[in-house]
């Protein structure tokens, strides 16, 4: 007659721990973000090394050489989602290169122009995921925007110490070269130092461009021996709705 109790009791640690998982399930899917990505960057850009922009609200004066157009900062930042999501669609390997001028006032957007190349192997889900989440990491009021699809390769040689981003058609080229610091062995790494609207980044590794161009949507740069990084960031949030501007 002792083991009747004890019967009765099971059915109720039963439920009590069926009701734990499913409260703790709930919770966990409340604070999940609707998005989140860790993406490596192959980056270069007009300026002098290393990007002023980063610790400066306006870009360099280039003066010496556009004396009616002093202030700009004209750049490559080609990315590739090294695993991600936003809400159900899957992110991991998606490439997405990114030709811009800053321009002059970045609070107000004088001046700037953004041309968004999707990789050819970017699906349509993709790109309305990839459009809200760069939108935010870089909350930049353009002035001029642009889409196209550009197939485009992505590499990073730590061995050779070489950097290479390559559009498919010509119009666009990154190539770094890693800049050696006292000790061979080590590369220089900037740390502490914020990603635009990335929650964190595992710091700027110093490969200086030896050769950043882009042709398209009307615009046309070449730079040789300037700013040049790699790195990786980590940033996740809420989906922006799609009629909000």
């Amino acid at each position: 007659m002792r083991c009747w109790p004890r019967l009765l009791l099971l059915p109720l640690f039963v439920f009590a721990a069926s009701l734990i998982h499913f409260t703790s399930s709930a919770q966990e899917k409340s604070s999940k973000p609707d998005f989140d990505i860790d993406a490596s960057y192959i980056e270069a850009c007009s300026c002098d090394m290393f990007c002023p922009c980063y610790f400066n609200t306006h870009s360099t004066n280039h003066m010496d050489e556009h004396p009616m157009d002093a202030h700009f900062c004209r750049a490559n930042l080609v990315l590739k989602v090294d695993k991600g999501y936003y809400k159900e669609v899957k992110l991991d390997g998606a490439k997405v290169w990114l030709a811009t001028d800053l321009g002059s006032d970045w609070s107000t957007g004088k001046d700037s122009w953004l041309v968004v190349n999707f990789d050819s192997n970017v699906s349509k889900e993709q790109r309305t995921a990839l459009a809200d989440i760069l939108g935010q990491l870089y909350p930049i009021p353009w002035q001029k925007k642009g889409v196209a699809t550009a197939a485009f390769s992505w590499d990073v040689d730590t061995k050779s110490g070489v950097a290479h981003a390559k559009m498919d058609n010509g119009k666009g080229e990154v190539i770094l070269e890693r800049v050696n610091g006292n000790n061979p062995g080590e590369e220089v790494v900037v740390h502490n130092l914020k990603y635009w609207g990335a929650q964190s980044n595992d710091g700027f590794r110093m490969w200086k461009s030896k050769r950043e161009a882009f042709e398209g949507d009307g615009h046309k740069f070449a730079y040789e021996g300037t700013n040049g990084f790699l790195t990786t960031i980590h940033f996740s949030g809420v989906a922006k709705p799609a009629s909000a501007d």
